[in-house]
């Protein structure tokens, strides 16, 4: 038996109890296998905590936790018992007496979550342990709860984590009520399902009803409408994450602004993540944010960007993301990994798979929504080198579409390979150059950039064409300078960049820097200018801070304005930069109004807010919008998932040999590529004959606009900034057409709306429609796999997709 010191013995007795010098072997034992245990005793007047620990414990990580449960400390003590085999810590806490009933019930779950966060195994921190004591909650439960109210306090951004985190913690008994209803609601295992969901419903508005408080109210009312309006949850499956899918059509009545149909949400303690599709058949990328504040909003506006430009591909608009909960100096490329494969396998619990024209669902899933087995993702920011893995995550579950699952891997159309993001933005642009007069490929012309070398979209850009004078770039740490470069010379430096492992603008070779240019950095205090930069940035200011400069360069008078980053740089001179997110880049943000350039090309998504494209296009720009110039991008993605399903099938019917799938895939290439580029090129081709048109069919235009509102949930003139049709000309520019950025999301959502009508006919059933199928495949495909390419499963999306594609187009 472990020992106290005889010598101690005396002082000890005086503070000490009976039951404090005793350790039964049992327990030093467990001490020794499991490092920490807790035990609690108590009766009619005492209420005593033990922590057993074989390491030192400070009272500064057992307190706080200790608070949380919501017990008042009375006194302390911490002594040691000395044992053969280990020294034992024991740390006694008297408590002021809480609910003895409620503790007797939570005591073994009251003991393994203290046990578990100074382990480090949960949460160190954590207010829902109060409901641990007061509703016998399991560690499983309390992370259910922190999921609801994360993923509240991402939709609801006017009602902050620890507003919400109060109500639910307050009304406690309503709290318990909610989690009920979730198990009765998902749990595989209960029986009389519906009758027992009627009764909490009743019991739940009943006691909502009796909440004074109308910020309470509001919180649980919204806390009710989401359990409601889930449709799936992965939480009986067991894993380490809990991933929950939504009803958007449903629940976004407790919502603002335009909202997605279908959205997937994903909680793990160390990271949160959530996907947004437009409809079942769907994809957009996934995509590593920095925005923990402001993920959703993030992905959200990124989703609805994806909406404008998927309508020349089969599925809608779909966007995903995640935050990681570490500092991101810390995150190595294995436990990004980690990180992501939790992610991509929690969203695959929320879907449906399929063999044949079967679809195949784990019976551990109860689902309140239809058939759901078309699921793709994409690589985004930071998770462009992550399609083989979450490829390798599909095969490995059996998931139908195999590598088709996440195009642009090893076996697929990579984008910065093939550089067909930025290739596709810049025949976008060549329209404007174009109408110009101006081959930019021949001619040259005075480039500013948003990025840096190493990045996809921004490093292929700035390499389309030896003849551009790149003057100056800022990417999200520096800022370059070159105020009169060679542009062969110029051209084979950013090259090298490009292909070298460090490529950002610090590596760049300073003695090929023109007199008086350089790089700083954003965050420099204050940068003495060269006459050379006075000059080309027009300021007779000496001395500039880092974010200033990248301002003034910003705003400075060039043929062209290239956005290849990440971010948004410019908004309407009435927006506030409160309203808009990413605090990353307000303190370089610029207004439309204070741009030179004469036209922007827009590689990169959210580089300007819809307001300032519209105001920089009344001031005579010319500007798109992000989903026409980077449309190429997704088209490509799609083109390889519609091939790799046809192949796949083919192959499963051992007409195809197995090594051969990959090489057509390849050979296919060019062809791809090239039908990709003429579609974007078509598309501002299609605007710029709109301009034309509005100027003499104006009130066509407002027949189109108000179409697509009654008939288009996604739609509608708040969003897209379209005044009502007495005030029609805010948005006419001095040529008397309606600005291009008007045009660019009529033109996509016109397509949007004509594919709509197509799916739910029968025109697109008949034999004369096969033509349009075959159009979207490369010829030389089509002439050898012609009857294969008729039984494709998405063949009449990508009939009315052609079709409609090829209507607006004319």
């Amino acid at each position: 038996m472990p020992q106290i010191p005889s010598a101690m013995h005396a002082i000890c007795s005086q503070i000490l109890s009976t039951d404090d010098l005793k350790m039964e072997q049992v327990l030093s034992e467990q001490i020794q296998l499991e490092k920490i245990v807790t035990r609690i005793t108590f009766d009619d007047d005492h209420t005593v905590l033990r922590i057993y620990a074989s390491k030192q414990l400070y009272l500064s990580e057992i307190t706080p936790i200790v608070h949380d449960f919501g017990f008042i400390i009375i006194d302390e003590v911490t002594y040691m018992f000395e044992d053969q085999k280990q020294n034992i810590q024991v740390c006694r806490f008297n408590l002021k007496a809480p609910d003895i009933k409620k503790l007797a019930r939570a005591q073994s779950n009251i003991e393994s979550v203290i046990t578990d966060a100074l382990l480090g195994k949960i949460f160190s921190k954590c207010k829902i342990y109060s409901m641990v004591y007061l509703q016998n909650l399991s560690i499983r439960q309390v992370s259910l709860l922190r999921a609801l109210i994360e993923y509240m306090n991402q939709a609801v951004l006017a009602i902050n984590y620890e507003t919400i985190l109060h109500t639910l913690t307050t009304y406690d008994e309503l709290s318990r009520l909610f989690l009920h209803y979730f198990v009765v609601k998902f749990d595989p295992k209960i029986v009389k399902r519906q009758h027992q969901l009627t009764e909490i419903e009743t019991l739940i508005e009943e006691s909502i009803k009796i909440v004074p408080n109308i910020m309470d109210d509001r919180i649980l009312k919204l806390t009710y409408a989401l359990l409601r309006t889930m449709t799936r949850t992965n939480y009986f499956l067991n894993e380490e994450t809990i991933a929950f899918k939504i009803d958007m059509v449903l629940f976004s009545e407790n919502l603002k602004g335009m909202q997605p149909r279908i959205e997937s949400f994903v909680y793990h303690p160390d990271f949160s993540g959530l996907h947004l599709r437009m409809s079942r058949i769907s994809r957009g990328g996934l995509r590593w944010s920095e925005r923990h504040d402001d993920y959703r909003t993030e992905v959200k506006s990124l989703m609805i960007t994806q909406e404008g430009k998927n309508s020349i591909i089969i599925p809608d608009g779909a966007k995903g993301g995640f935050v990681i909960n570490k500092e991101k100096s810390k995150i190595t490329k294995e436990y990004f990994t980690q990180i992501y494969s939790a992610f991509i396998n929690a969203l695959l619990d929320l879907v449906d798979n399929r063999k044949g024209d079967t679809i195949i669902r784990d019976d551990r899933i109860v689902a309140y929504d239809e058939d759901d087995d078309y699921f793709v993702v994409a690589a985004d920011k930071g998770t462009a080198s992550m399609s083989d893995v979450a490829n390798a995550i599909s095969i490995k579950r059996g998931f139908w579409l195999g590598d088709a699952f996440a195009s642009g891997g090893s076996n697929g159309y990579g984008h910065k390979e093939l550089g067909i993001t930025a290739k596709g933005s810049l025949k976008s642009t060549e329209r404007f150059f174009i109408e110009k007069g101006v081959d930019f490929i021949k001619d040259s012309i005075t480039v500013v950039g948003i990025g840096s070398m190493n990045g996809d979209v921004f490093g292929n850009g700035l390499l389309a064409s030896k003849t551009f004078k790149l003057l100056g770039a800022i990417s999200q740490r520096e800022i370059f300078i070159d105020p009169d470069p060679i542009p062969v010379v110029s051209f084979e430096e950013r090259q090298r960049l490009f292909m070298a492992k460090n490529g950002s603008w610090s590596s760049y070779n300073s003695s090929l820097i023109s007199p008086g240019g350089g790089v700083f950095l954003r965050s420099d205090k204050a940068i003495e200018l060269t006459s050379q930069i006075q000059k080309m940035v027009g300021t007779s200011a000496t001395v500039l801070s880092g974010e200033a400069l990248a301002r003034a360069l910003l705003t400075m008078k060039v043929d062209l304005l290239f956005n290849g980053g990440v971010g948004t740089y410019v908004k309407s001179s009435d927006e506030s930069d409160l309203d808009l997110g990413d605090k990353q880049n307000e303190a370089v943000r610029v207004d439309a109004s204070e741009l030179r350039c004469d036209i922007v090309c827009e590689g990169g998504n959210l580089g300007f807010t819809q307001r300032a494209r519209i105001e920089f296009a009344l001031h005579g720009g010319k500007i798109n919008v992000d989903g026409i110039d980077n449309a190429a991008g997704v088209n490509i993605s799609d083109h390889e998932v519609n091939l790799k399903i046809l192949l796949n099938m083919i192959e499963e019917k051992g007409v195809l040999p197995p090594d051969e799938r990959d090489k057509i895939l390849v050979s296919l290439t060019d062809q791809v590529v090239n039908m990709v580029l003429w579609n974007n090129y078509f598309q501002s081709l299609a605007i710029s004959r709109d301009e034309q048109l509005s100027r003499r069919y104006l009130d066509d235009f407002l027949i189109a606009i108000d179409l697509l509102t009654e008939h288009i949930d996604a739609f509608n003139r708040r969003d897209f900034f379209i005044p009502k049709n007495e005030n029609i000309d805010n948005v006419i520019n001095v040529k008397e057409s309606i600005v291009r950025p008007i045009l660019a999301s009529l033109l996509s959502y016109s397509k949007i709306f004509i594919k709509k009508i197509l799916i739910e006919s029968t025109l697109i059933d008949e034999s004369s429609a096969l033509q349009y199928l075959y159009k979207y495949f490369p010829k030389s495909f089509v002439s050898v796999y012609e009857n294969e390419i008729k039984h494709h499963p998405l063949r009449r999306e990508i009939i009315a997709t052609v079709m409609a594609d090829t209507l607006v187009n004319l």
